[in-house]
């Protein structure tokens, strides 16, 4: 019998299915493997070599700047610096590392790099540390602090997710006010999610399993991931407000922003490539030390030398100099375009150091190399020299600025012993021959050193310099001064909640009073006027004028004397001697009746002001930029004249008119009718808007002509004009519509319209033309310009050089500060001359007359200080000089903002051979010969060799000598040569 087996199967046939797995797998891995390493070689190797590739940036020294004799005003130091630059392994150890640094920093009392626009104060309350007090300027840098931090990116989703193409500007709008509303805490909250600083809370040698695990715990898992309405700021918000609630568990507010401040800087460095950051600046040399010793525990950290800015003689010449700052968010762009590193590189902020930035900034260099994975350097891949920027000479002189700086401090301080509101001034002295500035001081100074390291500016300097506590500076002000106004009335407090200097009264260290603040010159304005008189025949130098009174009158306009002195039988000489107001009023009267007593009749004193360089003809073409030919920023403020007058007056608020409208009659009473409000309201709708601006419109359109062929002066003419617009306003007003129901409820009376337009416009014309018209066309403008008053609002460093002009005689020079750029091996690169803008040609005749009273000035024992300065036997050098006290308000108004009038000077020396012409000025200094001492420390200091050769124990007589020209700071001129070694 056949059986039949079962099939036994091969033994081998389980593994060839086996066998034949595997050779597919492992052809697989070594198909990828060639295509890595063979196909894909080169670009793996570039990705490879740029991730271990890093930039080393070398900071150029910016160039030296000297005092006209050599000595070094502003140069470099090296500086030890602490960076840190991002590998794998050293962000793996980023916390523990900075741990380690910080502890460093303060065991060392050293600090790092906050370069963190929002700071915390000593309360535990956020603030943004802006460098501005414009409220605009601070709504820009907080936009693009959040911008460049990515939050704008979340408004945008979160208002505009499925958007595509370019915003539109009403858009744009809503961005940025989206942007503006995030509060500084969920501004904050929103950094700690966006630099992931819940890993502070991961242990070492952490996983990223565990790393994962714990971002994943502060996620709310009730938000519909789906859901198209996501407010993706709010989201973040609380993700990170939740991560801070954790961390304040095992560290301190501070210390949070501490990781923040580096984690930014790593993050805004990172639109540059791979380059370090910095982490602390001008480090002690012992502190770099011990942290070099221990870099082998800090990858990523490493210890370099760079240049740094520094001020030998500290607050010397400060608002000359100017200083150095980190670019701000707002000049980003602009910096960026023209190669500035915008989270590293210092520009110059202010003074010459911005004037000259193109100038003085060097070339960087820096070093191309392959780091290692704790970011050593392993090879150096191409290397490029920074080159120091060029040298500026100024014309200032050391000794004569220190001078004339301690000189403007130590008066001002006299003085606040019985004026304590005397907290500012200014003084600017010149050369004669040249236009050449030699001292220019504005107080308060301040000291550029502070700035010179970003980040190291202390909270105290800031607020004093930036943001100043008005509250507590407004109430010690009253207390001192015993002004009546209140502290909301002094400093009102804006929209935002901030108090505001609205009467300018608060000192500012930062702002360049002998270039920018704009002042009435008062009487020192009386020589310019002496000269316009003599020279258009008005005057003689020997004509006599009867002042039996005090008193001037003439047309039915009178003013009167300064403290209301009869000064009888008055010359010229002795109308400058004793500052006789009567004797300028006449001549100015004069000036305007000769030319004809018309417009241009009023402009017959302007037009030799502006020969001296006190305003510019506003019909020229220097009007659109006029200027002193001073290097660095300055204002430029204007003598009165009938166009510039014009303007004043139309632009001047109505506010006599809305008054008169309000109350329902004219000014003269002649006209009476319901009133009715054209004064400026943001609740109006915009109909009603329009209406009321185009009845001001109207009345500005008329006032225009003024001065013209086609001007107005028939009322009726013009009531007519108005009416039209009057009509559109009634009509509109529901105000004003209200106001007549009530008036008819209450009277019975049924109301004309018709007549109610026509008592208004005629009210209105009656303002234009019995009021403006005849404001802006009076004679009495150029009587009170003619000493110093009136509309005149003139910079210091104007009054400087018109000083320098007249005693020049007549011939102005453009102003200088800079006499020549030099390389950094010292060619010369560009070279500045003298130069000659305008020249009246004064006869000497007349100069001689206006000298002689000038002399008069100084040697009459009435003018107090000047007097005991430059009287006879007091100075031996004969000096001229004129005394101003110069109003810009009444007494009431004195009384309530705690002020008093300006304190002005002028002078110039020898009397006759004028080398130096000096102006100054003292804030609420009252007395304008208390500016006199100012003036002879500097001609102390100027003239130093001639008064020890005139008289050898000149010194031991002179307290102000020995103060300022011998205690004067030591010359540095062998500094010139080099930079200081590092500290």
């Amino acid at each position: 019998m056949i059986v039949n087996k079962p099939n036994k199967k091969k033994k081998g046939s389980t593994y060839t299915v086996f066998y034949v797995i595997m050779a597919v797998i492992f052809s697989v891995i070594i198909g990828k493997l060639l295509y890595l390493q063979v196909y894909k070689h080169q670009d793996y190797k570039e990705k490879a070599d740029t991730g271990s590739t890093r930039f080393i940036s070398e900071k150029a020294p910016r160039g030296i700047i000297y005092d006209s004799d050599g000595n070094v005003l502003a140069t470099n130091k090296q500086n030890y610096v602490l960076t840190y630059m991002q590998t794998d392994e050293a962000d793996k150890a980023f916390y523990s590392s900075m741990s380690k640094i910080f502890n460093i920093l303060k065991e060392n009392n050293e600090k790092f790099l906050d370069d963190l626009l929002l700071k915390i104060n000593s309360s535990g309350k956020f603030y943004y540390n802006f460098k501005t007090s414009d409220t605009e300027a601070q709504k820009l840098v907080e936009l693009r602090f959040k911008k460049d931090r990515g939050l704008n990116d979340l408004v945008q989703n979160t208002l505009y997710k499925d958007h595509k193409g370019d915003f539109t500007d009403e858009q744009l709008n809503a961005i940025n006010d989206a942007l503006l509303s995030i509060s500084i805490d969920d501004t904050f909250y929103y950094l700690v999610d966006n630099y992931n600083l819940y890993e502070m809370l991961l242990p070492e040698g952490y996983t990223s399993a565990e790393k994962k695990a714990l971002a994943n715990s502060f996620v709310d898992t009730t938000i519909d991931q789906t859901s198209k309405n996501r407010d993706y700021v709010k989201e973040s918000v609380e993700y990170g407000k939740r991560v801070t609630e954790e961390l304040l568990k095992e560290y301190s507010l501070e210390e949070i922003r501490n990781y923040m401040v580096v984690k930014d800087a790593i993050k805004m460095q990172s639109y540059e490539g791979y380059k370090a950051v910095t982490i602390a600046n001008n480090i002690k040399r012992d502190t770099a030390f011990i942290i070099y010793q221990k870099l082998s525990d800090l990858p990523g950290v490493d210890v370099s030398l760079e240049p740094v800015r520094y001020y030998p003689f500290g607050n010397l010449a400060s608002h000359i100099l100017g200083y150095v700052s980190s670019i701000t968010g707002s000049e980003e762009t602009v910096y960026e375009l023209m190669g500035y590193d915008s989270s590293t590189d210092l520009v110059g902020a202010s003074g010459i150091e911005a004037a000259f930035e193109d100038q003085l900034k060097g070339n960087k260099g820096g070093t191309t190399v392959k780091v290692n994975s704790q970011g050593r350097e392993t090879e150096t891949l191409f290397q490029l020299e920074s080159y120091p920027g060029n040298n500026v000479h100024l014309t200032i002189d050391k000794d004569v600025q220190y001078a004339a700086q301690e000189a403007l401090k130590d008066t001002l301080e006299r003085i606040r012993q019985t004026q304590p509101s005397a907290t500012r001034g200014a003084v600017i002295a010149i050369e004669v021959k040249t236009g050449r500035v030699l001292a220019m001081a504005s107080y308060p100074d301040y000291d550029p050193n502070d700035f010179a390291i970003a980040g190291e500016l202390s909270d105290e300097k800031y607020e004093q310099y930036f943001s100043p506590d008005l509250t507590k500076f407004g109430t010690e002000h009253i207390k001192k001064t015993n002004a009546t106004k209140s502290l909301d009335e002094l400093f009102p407090l804006n929209e935002d909640g901030l108090r505001e200097d609205f009467y300018d009264i608060y000192p500012r260290p930062m702002f360049n009073y002998a270039t920018l603040g704009k002042i009435p010159p008062g009487s020192v304005f009386k020589p310019l006027t002496s000269i316009a008189g003599l020279m258009e025949g008005v005057i003689t130098t020997t004509e006599s004028m009867n002042d039996t009174s005090g008193w001037w009158e003439r047309d039915g306009f009178g003013a009167e004397n300064f403290q209301h002195k009869v000064n009888g039988p008055t010359d010229l000489r002795l109308a400058l001697q004793k500052s006789s107001n009567y004797f300028y009023y006449e001549t100015g009267y004069r000036l305007w009746d000769k030319n004809g007593r018309d417009v241009e009749a009023l402009d017959s004193l302007a037009k030799y002001v502006w020969k001296f360089g006190l305003g510019v003809d506003p019909n020229s073409p220097q009007a659109s930029n006029p200027s002193t030919g001073i290097e660095i920023e300055e204002g430029f403020g204007q003598t009165y004249n009938f166009t510039s007058w014009k303007n004043k007056i139309i632009d001047t608020p109505m506010y006599s008119l809305v008054e008169s409208l309000q109350k329902g009659v004219s000014s003269s009473g002649q006209y009476i009718f319901i009133p009715l409000d054209i004064s400026k309201n943001e609740d109006d709708s915009e109909e009603l808007k329009n209406a009321k601006e185009a009845i001001k419109n109207k009345i500005k359109e008329i006032l225009q002509k003024v001065g013209t062929d086609e001007q107005m002066n028939d009322y009726t003419e013009v009531a007519n004009l108005m009416a039209p617009e009057i009509k559109t306003f009634m009509k509109v007003s529901d105000k004003y519509k209200q106001s007549v129901t009530d008036y008819e409820a209450k009277t019975g009376k049924k109301v004309d319209s018709d007549e109610q337009v026509d008592s208004v416009s005629n009210a209105i014309a009656e303002y234009i033309i019995s009021e403006q018209t005849t404001q802006i066309t009076s004679f009495a403008q150029i009587v009170m310009d003619a000493i110093g008053q009136g509309m005149n609002n003139l910079t210091p460093l104007q009054l400087a050089n018109y000083v320098a002009t007249l005693a020049n005689g007549g011939e102005r020079h453009k102003v200088m500060l800079v006499d020549k750029i030099t390389s950094p091996t010292g060619e010369i690169i560009q070279e500045f001359k003298p130069e000659v803008v305008d020249n009246l040609e004064i006869p000497s005749e007349y100069l001689q007359a206006v000298k002689e009273g000038m002399r008069r000035v100084n040697t009459s024992s009435e003018n107090g200080m000047a007097y005991q300065c430059f009287g006879e036997g007091n100075f031996p050098i004969a000096v001229c000089g004129k005394t101003g006290t110069a109003d810009f308000g009444t007494q009431e108004q004195y009384d309530e903002q705690g002020r008093k009038p300006y304190g002005n000077y002028i002078s110039f020396a020898p009397m006759d051979d004028p080398q130096i012409a000096i102006f100054s000025t003292l804030y609420d200094g009252n007395k304008g010969s208390d500016g006199a001492p100012i003036h002879k420390a500097i001609y102390e200091a100027y003239f130093k060799d001639e008064l020890l050769k005139l008289n050898p124990s000149y010194a031991s007589n002179s307290e102000s000598f020995v103060k300022y020209v011998q205690n004067a700071p030591k010359d540095n001129t062998s500094e010139a040569e080099g930079n200081a070694t590092a500290e």
